[in-house]
């Protein structure tokens, strides 16, 4: 695994002055100082890495350097301090402007963990300190990364792409992981949104997992350059799509959206 000098980007935080302030011949009001964020860096490997309404949704495991080597640590998902909470492309990029790769191993300032029940793996992140990449793994090496767990949020009285805020409470509260999945196929296709209002295009990954038939929407802009292009209009017949190769898929659970977190694969990784 190669390793690459740290690049930070610290930024100056200027100091406040209240000189020269009058107030109508009253004391000149107490102008607070600047508060400097707490900073812990976390080194994570990609594992995710989605875009929607131009902003991105990164996640991955951390990385944990010792003498004796490396070894995995939890999955962190970075946010910022917005109410969507996803990140954009100045949060996300590199001293020389560039921005992660899947499998990059980078560096990241984060202040505080903010995850919740259901987003527990959240870190807010310093935005005042960019990006290092540190490294880079193969794709070999991702049969130490695949989870298994028994079934992926699962819930009896909903479609398999989402489960309810109420049976969520009551499963594990992770919303994150990589799985190997059987049957692994894409259908994408454009259809009319009546909740919206107007066409979308729709991409469905379709698998089986331990048992149970799934098909969730696919947010990998990667996967979308590669494969979806052209996209099906409105009046054409969806399109499906088998990789040329066998796939890994992180799958990530969505904040709630009317009552329900909905189940979304957040890159597809196609083995070398």
């Amino acid at each position: 695994m190669n390793e690459a000098a740290a690049c930070i980007l610290s930024a100056a935080v200027a100091a406040s002055s209240n000189k020269g302030i009058k107030s109508d011949g009253k004391k000149p009001p107490r102008l607070m100082p600047a508060v400097r964020q707490p900073t812990m860096k976390k080194e994570i490997v990609i594992l995710a890495k989605s875009v929607k309404f131009r902003q991105y949704c990164i996640a991955g495991r951390e990385i944990i350097r010792s003498k004796s080597g490396l070894s995995l640590g939890e999955w962190i998902r970075p946010v910022n301090d917005r109410e969507d909470e996803a990140l954009s492309y100045g949060e996300i990029r590199f001293i020389n402007h560039a921005i992660p790769k899947l499998l990059d191993i980078v560096e990241i300032s984060l202040s505080e963990k903010t995850g919740s029940t259901t987003q527990p793996e959240n870190w807010r992140i310093n935005k005042n300190i960019a990006w290092a990449k540190t490294g880079h793994i193969s794709k070999k090496s991702l049969t130490h990364f695949v989870e298994a767990p028994e079934g992926l949020w699962i819930d009896s009285f909903a479609a398999t792409d989402r489960i309810s805020s109420q049976s969520f409470a009551n499963q594990s509260s992770s919303s994150l992981c990589i799985i190997k999945p059987n049957n692994f196929q894409m259908k994408i296709y454009t259809d009319f949104d009546a909740f919206a209002g107007r066409e979308k295009k729709r991409r469905r990954g379709i698998f089986d997992y331990n048992g149970q038939h799934y098909n969730l929407a696919i947010t990998d802009p990667d996967i979308d350059t590669k494969y979806f292009r052209p996209f099906p209009k409105i009046d054409e017949d969806a399109k499906n799509i088998i990789p040329s190769n066998d796939c890994l898929l992180c799958i990530s659970l969505a904040p709630e959206f009317h009552g329900y977190h909905y189940k979304l694969i957040a890159t597809v990784i196609e083995h070398e």
